[in-house]
C-alpha cells in the first residue's frame, strides 16, 4: 500500500475585491476556498484515518553511554551519565553534565532505563536506581536490584511516566553499598556489537494535566 503522505495546510490567499463583476470576485474566492477545505479534510481524515499516528511528530529521544560507570564513593546518589545520542526530537541532553536531559515542551513523559550494573569482587551487593526532577529525588521512584558474587551482571530495566513543565530537566540517579559495583559497557566482538553500560528513552504521552501531581 502506498504511503499517504499529509500536505501541510498553508492560509488560503483570498482576492482581494476589484471594481468589477461580484459574479466573478465570488467564483474565484468560491475555488480558493474549495481548494483549501479539500487540502484541511484530506490531512485532518489521513491523521484520524487508519494507521494516523505515524503523521504525528512527537517528543522523543533516546541517549545511550559506551563507557563504563563505576561507584565513586559507596551509598551516595551518582547520576548516570551518557556520551551518545541516538534520537532527539523536542528533548535536549546537557552536553555540559550528561546527565540533564530537559523537556522542551510542557507534557506528561514515559521514562525507561535500562543499564548492566556489574559485580567486580566475591561479595554481594545492592544496587539502586531512582529519577531526580530539577536536581530533586522524587519520592518512591528508587528500585532495588542485588548482585551476586564476582562477574554477576543484572539486567537493570526502570520504567516511569513523569510530568515536565518546557524547561524542567530529569536525571537518572543510581548508587551501591559496595564500590567494588559499576555499570558494565562492552565494546564489539563476534559475534555481538557493543554493549552499552545505560540507556535512556524518553517518550512524549500526553499534555500536562490541570492540576499536576505533588510528589511524596
Amino acid at each position: 500500500m502506498a504511503e499517504r503522505l499529509v500536505q501541510k495546510v498553508q492560509p488560503p490567499a483570498l482576492p482581494i475585491p476589484k471594481a468589477g463583476p461580484l459574479k466573478q470576485y465570488l467564483d474565484d474566492l468560491n475555488n480558493i476556498l474549495r481548494l483549501f477545505f479539500n487540502l484541511l479534510s484530506n490531512a485532518v481524515n489521513n491523521v484520524f484515518g487508519e494507521l494516523g499516528g505515524r503523521f504525528i511528530d512527537m517528543p522523543n529521544a533516546l541517549y545511550f553511554s559506551t563507557v563504563d560507570q563505576p561507584i565513586a564513593v559507596v551509598n551516595v546518589g551518582q547520576d548516570v551519565t551518557f556520551n551518545q545520542t541516538y534520537l532527539e526530537s523536542g528533548m535536549a541532553l546537557n552536553g555540559g553534565s550528561n546527565t540533564e536531559i530537559t523537556a522542551i515542551y510542557s507534557g506528561v513523559y514515559n521514562i525507561q532505563f535500562s543499564a548492566q550494573p556489574a559485580s567486580t569482587s566475591a561479595s554481594s551487593k545492592i544496587v539502586y536506581v531512582w529519577l531526580k526532577r530539577n536536581g530533586t529525588a522524587l519520592g518512591y521512584t528508587a528500585k532495588q536490584f542485588v548482585l551476586q558474587g564476582s562477574a554477576d551482571v543484572k539486567n537493570m530495566t526502570y520504567n516511569f511516566n513523569i510530568d515536565l513543565a518546557a524547561g524542567e530537566y530529569i536525571e537518572v540517579v543510581w548508587s551501591s553499598d559496595d564500590i567494588n559495583a559499576k555499570l558494565d559497557a562492552q565494546t564489539p566482538a563476534s559475534p555481538h556489537p557493543g554493549v552499552a553500560s545505560a540507556v535512556l528513552t524518553v517518550n512524549f504521552v500526553s499534555a500536562l494535566p490541570e492540576v499536576r501531581p505533588t510528589p511524596l
